[in-house]
Order: structure tokens, then C-alpha cells, then sequence
């Protein structure tokens, strides 16, 4: 009943967070953002760093570094230096900072895997109710925000005549990804969180014939990666975390070949 228990919390913890995934991270392959989403995640673990540093709960100090750092992120000038070079060197000073002050810290030096590449299987039911919030948190703010996304990822004169609605709009989405980085830190760490917001929106597009369509297939597609990761982790009793990131993989390739097939018959 143990082992049941446990399993049973990564499947449904790690299923959660990568259907949220799915849909925000359409929006991540539409606007070609994936460099964000991986700036967001090293900056979470500088917050976890800060967090075990000053006592206070992990994922609330990855969440709160996060957010500010999607904050920036958001306000980065497109100058000299494009916005993207900003984002980019943000991420990698905040994944420098973090390995530093984990790496001070002997009574965490042991756990620096599980917040690189996740912990899934110590999920405890306080963590799943949390996860459990936040995705169907994130979940209802992408529906609600879904035309002014659509239009900020459609460019053109229609997004810029947005003005500080569309600033607003772009906030909003860069605090949804942290948050998401901020409790998948223990589902598949903070190197491979940004694959599940790109993989499953990826392995949905060749099937899908509207946005809508395709958010909902890749919510789908990042659900069924959580179990079939976990067994693969059980039959070769591998990291829980990559493995279900190379179940989303495999779902991925399997797409790729179905529509080829398709489009050649």
C-alpha cells in the first residue's frame, strides 16, 4: 500500500504539472520562447538556494525568485543588446548563483541532483494538493487570458496596437511559466522543466487544426508522459524525472512518425 501510495503521487503530481504545461507552453513554441522558460528555471534554483539558505519552504522561494525574474524578464530592453541576450545572461548568472550557494551548503550538496533534475517519487500529499492548485490554477489564467495571448503570438500591428495591455499580457504569461518552473522543480528539476513546456505542445501541433485543438492535445500528450515516465523509471530503474521527460520524447518521435506516415498515404 506503501509503494501504491508514493506512485501514486508522482503519476497524479507529475501528470498535473505537465497537462498546465501543455497549453502555456504552446504560446512558448508559437512565440518562439523557449530561451525564457529556461532563463526562469535557473533563476529557480537560485531560489531554492535562497529558500533552504534563509529557512524558508523551497518552492515559495523558488516561486518568489522566479516571478521577479519573469518580472525583469518581461521589462528587458531590445536595444544595443537585444531583450533576448538580457533574458539569457539573467538565467545563467541566476544557475551560477545557485550551484555556488548549494554548493556551500553540506547538508544540500547530496540532494543537488534532485533539484537539478527532480524528486518525483518523494512527492508528499501536502505537495500534491499544492501542485494540484497550482496547475489547475494556471490552467484557468491561460483560458482566461487565451485571445489577448493568441493575439500577442500572432505579432503584427494587432499586438502592438495593445500597448499596456499587451506589456500586462506578457507579465502575466512570464509569471504562469515561473510558477510552473517553481513546483516542477521537484517533479523534474531545473534543467528539464522547459521540456515539458515545449515537448508536448510540439507532439500536438501535427494533429491539430485550431490553437484550442492543440492546447488541449498537448495537455493530453504531457498527462500521459507522467505515467509512461514512471514506468519506464520502474522497468529500468532510472531517475523518475528524466525518464518522464524522455516518455514526452517518445510521444514526440511517435507524433512526428504517425504524421509523416499520414501525409505520405
Amino acid at each position: 500500500m506503501l509503494i501504491d501510495d508514493f506512485l501514486w503521487r508522482a503519476a497524479l503530481g507529475a501528470g498535473l504539472l505537465a497537462a498546465a504545461c501543455g497549453p502555456i507552453g504552446c504560446f512558448v513554441l508559437w512565440r518562439r520562447l523557449a530561451y525564457v522558460g529556461e532563463s526562469v528555471a535557473h533563476i529557480g534554483l537560485l531560489g531554492a538556494a535562497v529558500g533552504l539558505l534563509i529557512g524558508i519552504n523551497v518552492v515559495i522561494g523558488t516561486a518568489a525568485l522566479a516571478i521577479v525574474a519573469a518580472l525583469l524578464m518581461a521589462r528587458a530592453p531590445d536595444r544595443a543588446i537585444p531583450a533576448g541576450t538580457y533574458v539569457g545572461i539573467i538565467g545563467h548568472i541566476g544557475l551560477a548563483l545557485g550551484f555556488v550557494v548549494l554548493a556551500t551548503m553540506e547538508t544540500v550538496r547530496a540532494d543537488l541532483l534532485g533539484y537539478l533534475f527532480g524528486d518525483v517519487l518523494a512527492l508528499t500529499a501536502t505537495d500534491l494538493v499544492a501542485i494540484a492548485a497550482v496547475s489547475l490554477f494556471v490552467l484557468a489564467a491561460t483560458a482566461l487570458l487565451w485571445r489577448p495571448l493568441l493575439r500577442a503570438a500572432a505579432g503584427g500591428p494587432i499586438a502592438a496596437a495593445e500597448g499596456k495591455n499587451g506589456t500586462l499580457v506578457q507579465t502575466a504569461f512570464l509569471v504562469l511559466i515561473a510558477l510552473l518552473v517553481a513546483f516542477g522543480l521537484k517533479v523534474v528539476g531545473a534543467l528539464l522543466i522547459v521540456a515539458l513546456l515545449i515537448i508536448p505542445p510540439a507532439a500536438a501541433r501535427p494533429f491539430a487544426r485550431t490553437p484550442e485543438a492543440m492546447a488541449v492535445l498537448a495537455a493530453l500528450a504531457g498527462a500521459l508522459a507522467a505515467p509512461l515516465g514512471l514506468v519506464a523509471a520502474y522497468w529500468a530503474d532510472a531517475p523518475a524525472g528524466p525518464c518522464i521527460v524522455l516518455a514526452a520524447g517518445a510521444i514526440f518521435a511517435f507524433s512526428a512518425a504517425a504524421a509523416r506516415i499520414a501525409r505520405v498515404a
